[in-house]
């Protein structure tokens, strides 16, 4: 009996199902008699479907599936930035050459006539040979290497669009910040590519430095740095090799009311921001905006004051509804005596930006817990003074 026999037997599966909120150490040291040889390989499904949880709620309650790693399940697409990648690209013909789990492959082979599956780990071209008929998908599973795949016979070059989500941990799964240390490494396969792509959708890690990529990789089109609920992540490049302009800049912040904010590294560079002192309302960029480091222009496009040269907050006397982060109302100026009459038991949430303390350290000094109603906002001004002041969130 192989590994997904095993696991998708009636025995296992309902263990796994009644053991699904249960501490996987617990049932490592104490496995049942029945599942003694293969304890690792079961309590490995329950840990990746705590991991799916909240991510990928489609995958983590279908348990007909078989969940690989838990490992691929931390570095697989949300299905809401699956999604979103939807509108990006369509066609005839898709090759995913980082297959991986298979999520994005499954999502985005929704927009094409023909879908490849490429993955060099046989383990996971199983799994996904066996959920993909599951799923309903008609999906063709090549266990190769990118490189390999892409300079073979067998990969069409007609109307052909990629995608990639290279890994971004080395050998020993420590994070790794160059495109050129992800693996696959993009600029290797670029030569390749170009001789037979239509489009190539990539998707990278929102740690990685956006201009660091575009200095080293031709022919971007778009760029769009994917957050939900305020947490950045990811950032996805579309290459058109027939592209050769300054390319276009999309910040979404998803399961959000807010909108979507576009701009060029070129406006950025011609914006002026507009320095002055805090007024009613504090503006605080999404996490989008503020990786894409859209700091002069989003100050122009808005008619706001900014609070400070590297201090990235915004300022006026008047509402704007349509800003893509949060807006606060300013209530008061503060000083670690006048912030006890608005912390709820020590409970007031905190935030800095271009302050001598971080976060973590002002509320260690001040003795906070986030919480309550009320925000802490620290910052430096425009004649680089530190301040703090007490807000109340109005936009989330």
């Amino acid at each position: 009996m192989n590994n997904i026999d095993l696991l998708q037997s009636d025995e296992v599966k309902r263990f796994i199902k009644e053991n699904v909120e249960t501490d996987p150490s617990g049932l490592l040291l104490n496995p049942p008699k029945n599942f003694k040889n293969h304890i690792k390989e079961i309590v490995n499904q329950i840990i990746a479907r705590k991991k799916a949880k909240g991510k990928l709620d489609d995958w983590a309650t279908n348990f007909e599936l078989v969940m690989p790693a838990p490992l691929s399940i931390e570095q697989a697409s949300s299905q809401t930035t699956c999604t979103y990648k939807q509108n990006l690209i369509s066609g005839d013909y898709l090759v995913d050459l980082t297959g991986g789990m298979g999520i994005d492959c499954l999502a985005l082979s929704s927009s094409f006539n023909r879908t490849i599956y490429v993955e060099q780990d046989p383990a996971l071209c199983e799994i996904f040979r066996y959920n993909s008929l599951v799923l309903d998908y008609a999906v063709e599973i090549k266990n190769m290497e990118a490189l390999d795949y892409v300079n073979s016979a067998i990969c069409n070059p007609n109307k052909t669009t990629f995608y990639l989500d290279p890994a971004r941990r080395d050998s020993d799964q420590k994070r790794v910040f160059r495109i050129e240390d992800c693996s696959p490494n993009l600029t290797e396969l670029l030569p390749a590519l170009r001789e037979k792509a239509n489009h190539v959708l990539v998707k990278y890690s929102p740690f990685l430095d956006i201009k660091g990529i575009l200095n080293t990789i031709p022919n971007v089109k778009e760029v769009h740095i994917v957050s939900v609920k305020n947490d950045c992540k990811e950032l996805l490049l579309l290459i058109d090799f027939n592209f050769n302009g300054i390319p276009h800049i999309t910040c979404v912040n998803l399961k959000s009311n807010q909108g979507v904010y576009s701009f060029s590294s070129e406006e950025e560079a011609l914006s002026k921001a507009r320095f002055g002192e805090l007024a009613s309302y504090i503006f605080e960029p999404n996490a989008s905006v503020m990786k894409a480091g859209a700091f002069n222009k989003i100050c122009a496009d808005y008619d706001l004051i900014k609070l400070g040269e590297n201090t990235h907050l915004y300022s006026e006397n008047r509402l704007v509804d349509s800003f893509p982060g949060k807006t606060f109302e300013v209530i008061s100026t503060a000083n670690e005596t006048s912030i006890k009459e608005f912390a709820t038991n020590g409970k007031i949430n905190v935030i800095t930006r271009n302050y001598p303390l971080s976060t973590t350290e002002l509320k260690k000094k001040l003795k906070l817990r986030d919480g309550g109603d009320y925000f802490l906002v620290a910052f430096k001004d425009l004649n680089h003074k530190a301040k703090m002041v007490i807000a109340k969130l109005i936009h989330p």
